[in-house]
């Protein structure tokens, strides 16, 4: 083969190359990835409040104080607006000796693993002080057969999705591989039948299974990598137990439990992280191994289960918290962190 025809070929190449990876970024471009930087759909698609964090300042100070909030909907912008709760009082408290700058990362339906996955990702950011609250949200991914399970939760299509985006680190290189990834997984779950949770709720037909906690090694581990992450970057950790009220009456997920509570303009059925007696469990669970992290890293540890008084005035359903409860929850944290010279 003459050296005419190698370049033509390498050339042809070359073109079909250049074609296929254009219309690829092109086509990724429909469901909101960037063309140049796909890989930051991990922030476009998945951690939105990664971008730009509630409560975070541009070009903020090192002088600041700075506080980060892990968890989910409870202590997440547009329910309890904890940061915010946290920031004027502590300011309230400290006057002109402390400047502070109150992070909010939390999320509706995010898990510990969630939580894990956003603080990695701030890998730039240092603060004086982590606050982590959830324990609910994991007692959602045991509805499903126990065949199913997966440790990784990648029995959960969200983050079945968000590790397929994380094995493609040349992905701003080339769409490709990533492409050819998602179409393979595509088909072989369409011939296996596999079987995935959706990121929210749960599906009726499978709630019975939650009755077996398989996630309590996974929420462990998923803490015990927050724990870590934080001993390595020396920002101060403050685990906080979760606090709940379940009725002495059944419930049962429909609006009738609402007559439990207080009158707040959003309540969630207990149903939609699995059968009640089930989800009561998983969060004494996971208390228990709130507790357990806490004391094996020496963490700072508030125990809000037992500091919260069981009223039904301060919660909304079983977990979210009304405006008497939010206001109780930010002063027990802030009296906490004054009361141990934290920050």
């Amino acid at each position: 083969m003459n050296l005419r025809k190698l370049s033509f070929y390498f050339i042809f190449v070359l073109i079909l190359t250049g074609t296929c990876e254009l219309s690829s970024r092109a086509f990724l471009c429909f469901y909101g990835y960037s063309f140049l930087k796909p890989s930051e759909y991990i922030y476009d698609g998945f951690y939105k409040n990664l971008k730009k964090p509630a409560g975070q300042e541009a070009g903020g100070s090192g002088k600041k104080t700075r506080i980060l909030i892990l968890g989910g909907s409870v202590v997440s912008p547009g329910y309890s607006d904890l940061h915010t709760r946290l920031d004027t009082i502590l300011s309230k408290r400290y006057g002109e000796t402390k400047d502070f700058e109150v992070v909010n990362v939390a999320a509706p339906a995010h898990t510990s693993l969630d939580n894990l996955l956003k603080y990695n990702l701030l890998e730039n950011e240092r603060f004086d002080l982590v606050i982590y609250y959830e324990g609910i949200n994991d007692t959602r991914v045991n509805n499903i057969p126990p065949k199913n399970f997966k440790d990784d939760y990648s029995h959960v299509k969200w983050y079945s999705d968000i590790y397929r985006l994380l094995r493609h680190p040349e992905i701003d290189v080339t769409v490709i591989p990533y492409l050819l990834d998602m179409a393979f997984n595509g088909l072989c779950d369409r011939f296996s039948g596999e079987t995935y949770l959706e990121p929210i709720g749960v599906e009726p037909r499978f709630a019975r299974f939650g009755r077996e906690l398989r996630d309590r090694s996974c929420y462990q581990k998923n803490l015990e990598g927050i724990a870590k992450i934080a001993e390595t970057r020396g920002d101060k950790l403050l685990l906080v137990s979760y606090a709940s009220y379940f009725p002495p009456d059944s419930l049962t997920g429909s609006q009738s439990d609402n007559r439990y509570y207080a009158k707040c303009m959003f309540a969630t059925p207990v149903t939609m992280w699995g059968e009640p007696e089930n989800v009561r469990a998983g969060i004494a669970q996971h208390n228990q191994v709130i507790r357990k992290v806490a004391t094996k890293y020496r963490t700072e540890f508030l125990d809000l289960e037992k500091r919260m008084p069981k009223d039904p005035s301060l919660f909304c359903d079983v977990c979210h918290i009304s405006e008497p409860g939010a206001r109780r929850f930010a002063e027990e944290i802030v009296q906490f962190i004054i009361r141990h010279e934290i920050v």
